[in-house]
């Protein structure tokens, strides 16, 4: 049969039944029909008769909406079986047997080997190299059998079967055999009616093709007739299969993978390889020469197995690799990595030798992703790898270790100063321009170094110490160095203890916010204030924004706090409308990283939820998260300006945003960094006056931060500014606290009530 025995090997998918072919196909079968029907009126007999009935039966299943039209599958059993009843499943249509007969016989499996693989390609129950296989060398060991049992056991009667029509008769039951064994794996389980009428009808064309190949017609004195008869058993098995939808596609594909070899299968595979040596000594033993077929069909079992070994074995190579290795950049992964690194520190351990762990991470390889697309970002990535194993020594081992972060394994070294000079290698490298998605990028990156036995003596501990390291780097601005030490570790541990603690502080809101105020330099009221976040812990008291802000940033948790922070901040505007000081505004400080997420959607949900005015809300970013990515923050400032929420360029005079960036930025506010402010000397008092007088020129509002003096207070409103905050102004105060103190500046400014008089003239006292 064409898949047991060396056909296609591609199992069709379920998108091969189509509506489109099935007129066609609908065609084929009725031709079939017609040609089996003019047989049948010509020759007729029990099988051509039968075969009318199965081939009548595959056309109306074919036909019926329950199908969905004919499939391949369908097609191809109704073309089996036309060739089955012509040529009389191989039956002699005389006494003696003709050779052409079988030979059409043979013709007929490859078209019912595909119409069963449709049917596995839907149930599969076991990988299809697996099945092949067993189906191929049972059928070999079944033909090998009947090939020895009648040239050996059965007497050849008045010479009426020729070798030819003998090892045919072999093939056509080796062929039963084999698909008799895929028919089983692809009949799917819940067919509990169908299956066993088809199974039925496989096994009756197997006994009537045992019938024929071992001449027990002749023995048995059965005559040609009653053989006819019985042959018609497996057609109308075939009908009734039909009829019963077997070969209906089910609707949902069901998969089983047995990647695993089972104890059954081995046992099956082994005895059939078996089969073949079985019989050529049973024959060697009994004097009897050994025939062709037998010793060809042994060489032909001995070429299946060792071709299927070797293909177990080339998959469980290609297996092995793929487990250990990345698939991007054919890189060895952790698991890979941390083997070599157990090796190399067990031999360094014995040798007394350093061995070099270096962990690398892209810088702003999120921007790559952004920019220019993730088909650049695999680029730079497959360029990098590329690059690393360029500067690295054959007996080093370079792995990917996850997203844009690499690992490189220095064994065997001289001494721990050859890990640095290496690691300044390939801070160069990572330096050099790359040409991705049409454009030249630098990647750059951050190292971090740890050495064996002095930062770890596992695996993992050099792992994390490197990982440390590495963090190190990018806290100082990356595309740098950074060497592990005990003060690194324990800093490390601190700020995973400090996330860990941030996480759980979140669900149990332990963030609150506190107010300081800004005030008016004209009117000396209060304009508004800053929320600033703060941290109620459970132990340590209440928290600056120093002690957990720099670790949320590292961890990612920095957007969740900005959220939640922009939640709380509306709902005190919503706090001050209710108490009469809708006019004030209060500004939230927000993340680059707030930016690189949807703060539009964020801030959106937070003014609809607290139904404020959105003109009260200023958004402060400071002058690096601005430059780092312009034109992104510059989109978003115009989309929540559009919101009627301003936003504030905070600590300026300190980072990199020149006149030009403030000319692309839709801000309303400067806040003037505090270090101005507090200096007071003639060159820092003749800075604050032209930052004023620029802000003013732009049409923006300035606030001075860090006012702590009386005296910077009068020279920043004889300098003209517009709005102060600092310590000398008010401190950072709970929400309560501000709003009882807007209370009292507001009762403090009332006009004091009209004095009422009585008839003498004299002020009239409440009582």
């Amino acid at each position: 049969m064409g898949t047991a025995m060396g056909g296609p090997t591609r199992l069709a998918p379920v998108d091969d039944v189509g509506h489109e072919a099935s007129p066609g196909r609908l065609m084929v079968i009725l031709v079939c029909d017609l040609v089996v029907v003019i047989g049948a009126l010509m020759a007729p007999s029990p099988v051509t008769v039968a075969g009318v009935v199965a081939l009548v039966a595959v056309a109306v299943a074919a036909s019926s909406r329950r199908t969905q039209g004919p499939t391949r599958g369908m097609t191809s059993l109704a073309f089996g079986l036309t060739v089955l009843v012509f040529s009389g499943f191989g039956l002699p249509i005389a006494v003696e047997p003709e050779t052409s007969m079988l030979v059409l016989s043979v013709l007929a499996y490859p078209f019912l080997g595909l119409a069963f693989s449709e049917q596995l390609a839907r149930h599969r129950r076991m990988r299809e190299t697996d099945l092949l296989v067993e189906a191929g060398l049972l059928g070999a060991a079944a033909a090998l059998v009947v090939q020895a049992l009648v040239e050996w056991r059965v007497p050849v009667i008045d010479g009426a079967w020729t070798p030819t029509a003998v090892s045919l008769a072999a093939v056509i039951a080796g062929l039963d055999v084999s698909l008799a064994v895929i028919a089983g794996r692809a009949l799917p389980e819940r067919s509990a009616r169908q299956a066993p009428v088809m199974l039925f009808a496989i096994a009756a064309v197997l006994m009537v093709t045992m019938h024929v190949a071992s001449t027990m017609k002749m023995a048995l004195g059965l005559p040609l007739g009653r053989l006819d008869g019985l042959a018609a058993l497996p057609m109308l098995a075939f009908a009734a299969a039909a009829v019963l939808d077997v070969v209906k596609p089910p609707t949902k594909r069901v998969v089983f993978d047995m990647h695993r070899f089972s104890p059954t299968h081995a046992m099956v595979v082994g005895l059939s390889v078996l089969a073949a040596p079985a019989v050529l000594s049973m024959q060697v033993l009994s004097g009897v020469t050994v025939s062709a077929t037998v010793a060809v069909g042994a060489a032909s079992s001995a070429v299946v197995l060792a071709w299927y070994v070797v293909t177990l074995l080339r998959e469980r190579a290609a297996s092995e690799h793929r487990a250990t290795h990345d698939d991007l950049t054919d890189l060895p992964n952790r698991v890979l990595f941390l083997d070599r690194l157990g090796q190399a520190i067990a031999h360094a351990e014995r040798h007394h030798g350093p061995v070099g762990v270096l962990y690398l991470d892209l810088d702003r390889f999120k921007d790559v992703n952004d920019t220019l697309g993730h088909e650049a970002g695999d680029q730079l990535l497959q360029i990098t790898a590329k690059r690393l194993l360029e500067c690295a020594r054959d007996e080093d081992t370079v792995a990917r270790l996850a997203g844009d972060e690499f690992a490189i394994l220095l064994p065997y070294l001289n001494s721990a100063d050859d890990v640095l000079r290496i690691a300044e290698r390939v801070l160069e490298v990572l330096d050099e321009p790359a040409a991705v998605g049409g454009e030249r990028v630098r990647s750059k990156g951050s190292v971090g170094v740890a050495v064996y036995p002095q930062d770890g003596t596992t695996a993992v501990e050099l792992m994390t110490a490197a990982d440390s390291a590495m963090y190190r780097a990018k806290d100082h601005g990356g595309a740098s160095v950074g060497v592990f030490s005990s003060e690194l570790y324990r800093h490390a541990a601190t700020r995973l203890e400090i996330e860990n603690a941030l996480v759980a502080g979140l669900e149990r809101a332990e963030l609150v916010l506190h107010y300081q105020p800004i005030i008016d330099a004209r009117s000396g009221r209060i304009a508004g204030a800053e929320a600033l976040v703060r941290w109620q812990h459970p132990t340590r008291g209440l928290l600056s924004p120093a002690d957990f802000i720099p670790v949320a940033e590292q961890s990612d948790l920095i957007a969740a706090i900005g959220r939640q922070v922009l939640r709380d901040a509306c709902g005190e505007l919503a706090r001050w409308a209710v108490a009469g000081f809708g006019d004030r505004f209060i500004s939230v400080n927000v993340s680059g990283r707030q930016f690189q997420t949807d703060i539009v959607s964020d801030v959106t949900s937070a003014l609809r939820e607290t139904g404020v005015d959105s003109r009260r809300l200023l958004l402060e970013l400071t002058e690096s998260t601005a430059v780092d990515d312009l034109n992104c923050v510059a989109e978003r400032l115009h989309e929540l300006r559009d919101l009627g929420v301003s936003a504030a360029i905070d600590d300026f005079g300190t980072g990199y945003c020149g006149l030009q960036y403030l000319g692309d930025l839709p801000i309303s506010t400067l806040k003037l960094d505090r270090s101005f402010v507090q200096s007071m000397t003639p060159s820092a008092a003749a800075i604050v006056a032209a930052t004023i007088a620029m802000a003013h020129s732009l049409g923006l509002t300035l606030v001075a931060e860090g006012v702590e003096t009386k005296e910077q207070q009068r020279f920043l409103e004889r300098s003209g500014c517009d709005r102060m905050q600092g310590y000398h102004i008010g401190r950072p105060m709970p929400g309560d606290d501000l709003l009882a103190r807007l209370r009292d500046e507001a009762a403090r400014s009332e006009p004091p009530a009209p004095v009422v008089l009585d008839e003498q003239g004299r002020p009239i006292t409440a009582r």
